[in-house]
């Protein structure tokens, strides 16, 4: 009916005027928000006397803040109450980390790692001033490609007083030397202050808790003697500490055992600053850091010359006005949160797409007897399952973590989403439209996705189709798994609204505009800085921009696209370069890394990831097969009778383009993104059910309307 295409037309104004708000320079500037937060903080922390003394660093392994008890470690407990805190993630080369990499990690400020083995080493002494094994450790280093820089802690600042096996790996000389180096006593707190007073830093291995027999009680005894010595604790056992005259930090630094990976708890104590939640440039989340944050915090802290090459940021924090309790429960939601997803995300999607297949095979034996029951579930479930993934983003929006089983609860907010959203697709005044449904999804989608880039990424945290923060991959911007939904949608949302119209110069405005507001949203740095998100999408996009132009396709002007994106790309890579050093985001230091030839390390890594993601399992290794044939099922449904969806080519003139468009797309994004096939994945994971709602939809119309309605196409 002609009247429904009023419905997508308002639809369609919405989403234009939506995208603008979040790309323009007022959307902009809001977006940046975290990031001024952030450089606020550290302008005022920088902007206070530098302390007097040195800071002292206590390094565990395998602590998290659910190990901290007012009974059995009172002193670490007055001092999270008291600190700066945030939870820390662990993540080194390999997916557990053991003390050995932690401290490789403090010492270099990027991730290193032991070699790999069995069971973690634990550190040993340093015998005549030489760190054991180093020769492993610097051989490790040159070969893994993360362009670790050993012993650059030490170069950066030269006087060190370190306490411990696993300390005397972080205050090595590159060739392995360790001057000051003294085991573990009785005096220890004595020695850390007076080192601190003199202007040394001091880095302390208090073990590794995970192993057998650990005293956590021994462990906090140690840490409240540092805590006198240093003027943060009078011995009196009250609920807080007063102000000392050494910055103190406690992390944990590594998981300390191959038995599986978890986030981590550190403290920070500076005299003159008040507590609140840690964060660092390098993650831009309240309340999460990283261990390659402390080398560049340590040296900050010392007034030292940066360490060149480091991966990780000087930690600062936020001051969010609430109290202990508060900011006790945010780092313990972060930890929930995380265990939560990395639980739920082995199982669950193999479980969603084995539900999906056994659906289509059950409605494919069902067809013949009870036609319109497998049509009109088919329609419905459809759209439910389309609006499935960016409700995977949107269960952030309510406090799952505190539910007694956050499982069950993360799934249940999943599962309401989907329901009311597609709820909202089914009988919306759209749903008479051919591709209405769909479109109000679409736009749901990259509204929300967008909305999420530029407020800080809050939403795509340790959610299902989320970023996992035990892998560290990325903590802000967008990531390969929301850039392919993001893509997904903006095609067949433009496609479709493209085809509301005739007229040429109206299609490609249609479709190029979004396209362009999308590339500033999901490539500027501050915002979803995504290196392959521009390439992605022009390469993506030309096939169904020729469409709209009614221009036809070559390989030629193909080629012309690719050269377009990749100067786009180099340009974008420069600007962010030209910035100091230590605002730089990955693109700037991308840039950096081909002038000096590093490029194609990061790039064999890359490409090595992609591989080990494929081969990972056997479903993995099938997931090209099943793609292939869902986008032949997609552009070929003559071949296989699919009439419902040869009717949608006959009535949405743009939507076989937009099919093809996407399928080059993801091919791109495969290529370009580190993460592989699970772009490809995503993608389709979004489009199966879109494809099968689509198919449906007539039938189920002519049912609903007694078989005689047949609606108009959009022109």
């Amino acid at each position: 009916m002609r009247a429904t295409v009023f419905p997508l037309r308002v639809l369609l104004g919405v989403f234009v005027i939506a995208l603008l708000i979040l790309g323009l320079p007022p959307a902009s500037q809001a977006s940046t928000n975290t990031d001024a937060n952030i450089d606020a903080n550290t302008d005022a922390n920088t902007a206070e006397p530098a302390a007097a003394n040195a800071p002292i660093f206590i390094g565990v392994s395998g602590f998290s803040f659910e190990d901290l008890d007012p009974r059995t470690t009172p002193n670490l407990w007055k001092m999270m109450k008291s600190a700066q805190i945030g939870t820390i993630t662990p993540r080194s080369v390999r997916a557990t980390s053991c003390p050995v990499d932690g401290w490789l990690a403090v010492g270099s400020g990027r991730r290193a790692a032991d070699e790999p083995r069995e069971e973690c080493r634990q550190p040993a002494p340093p015998l005549d001033g030489w760190v054991a094994d180093w020769d492993v450790y610097s051989q490790v280093a040159r070969g893994d490609n993360y362009d670790a820089l050993l012993g650059g802690l030490s170069e950066s600042v030269p006087k060190i007083k370190a306490f411990g096996p696993g300390a005397a790996i972080a205050a090595a000389a590159p060739n392995g030397h360790v001057d000051g180096w003294s085991p573990v006593g009785g005096d220890l707190a004595d020695k850390a202050a007076q080192a601190s007073e003199a202007g040394e830093l001091s880095l302390i291995d208090l073990g590794n808790t995970t192993l057998d027999g650990y005293s956590l009680k021994a462990l906090d005894k140690r840490v409240g003697m540092i805590l006198d010595a240093s003027g943060w604790s009078d011995g009196d056992g009250s609920q807080a500490l007063s102000s000392g005259h050494s910055p103190v930090i406690f992390s944990s630094i590594s998981d300390g055992a191959d038995k599986g990976s978890s986030m981590q708890a550190t403290m920070a104590l500076e005299p003159g600053a008040g507590a609140g939640l840690l964060t660092s440039s390098s993650t831009r989340q309240p309340g999460l850091v990283q261990v390659p944050d402390i080398a560049p915090t340590l040296v900050e802290l010392t007034g030292a010359e940066p360490i060149g090459n480091v991966a990780g940021a000087p930690m600062t924090h936020e001051d969010t006005g609430s109290d202990w309790e508060s900011r006790y429960q945010a780092v313990l939601d972060r930890q929930v949160a995380v265990k939560t997803q990395n639980e739920l995300s082995t199982w669950f999607f193999p479980v969603i797409a084995s539900l999906m297949v056994g659906l289509l095979v059950l409605a494919w034996f069902l067809r013949k007897n009870h036609r319109a029951l497998v049509h009109s579930g088919a329609y419905r479930l459809g759209i439910v399952f389309a609006a499935m993934p960016v409700s995977t983003y949107l269960v952030n929006t309510v406090p799952w973590e505190r539910a007694t089983n956050p499982d069950i609860a993360m799934l249940g907010a999943l599962g309401g989403w989907s329901l009311i959203l597609g709820s909202i697709a089914l009988l919306g005044p759209w749903r008479g439209h051919k591709l209405g449904p769909v479109l109000f999804v679409c736009v749901v989608t990259i509204l929300v996705l967008a909305y999420d880039v530029v407020t800080g990424s809050r939403l795509q945290m340790s959610t299902l189709l989320g970023e996992p923060l035990l892998i560290a991959s990325r903590f802000y911007g967008i990531g390969n798994s929301a850039l392919a939904l993001y893509c997904c949608a903006l095609l067949l949302a433009v496609a479709g609204f493209a085809s509301m119209t005739s007229r040429p110069v109206r299609r490609i405005l249609i479709v190029t505009v979004p396209v362009l507001v999308s590339a500033v949203i999901l490539a500027a740095p501050g915002l979803g800085t995504k290196f392959g998100s521009v390439p992605t999408l022009i390469i993506g996009v030309a096939y169904l921009v020729l469409a709209a132009a009614g221009i036809r396709f070559s390989l030629k002007r193909m080629g012309l696209t690719v050269g377009i994106a990749g100067f786009v790309m180099l340009a974008v890579l420069f600007i962010d370069w030209l910035r100091p050093a230590d605002q730089r985001t990955h693109f700037g230091r991308f840039f950096d890394s081909i002038i000096s030839g590093e490029a194609l390390g990061v790039l064999a890594r890359k490409i090595g990831m992609n591989i080990d993601i494929l081969t990972q399992s056997w479903m993995t290794l099938i997931l090209p097969l099943i793609i292939i044939g869902v986008f032949w099922l997609a552009l070929t449904p003559q071949r296989f009778s699919l009439h419902g969806m040869t009717d949608a080519y006959d009535r949405i003139p743009l939507l076989r383009a937009g099919m093809i468009s996407l399928a080059i797309l993801l091919s791109v994004g495969t290529i370009i993104n580190d993460s592989g096939i699970v772009v490809p994945a995503v993608g389709i994971l979004f489009l199966v059910p879109v494809l099968v709602h689509l198919e449906t939809f007539e039938t189920k119309q002519s049912a609903d309307s007694g078989g005689q309605t047949k609606l108009n196409s959009y022109v």
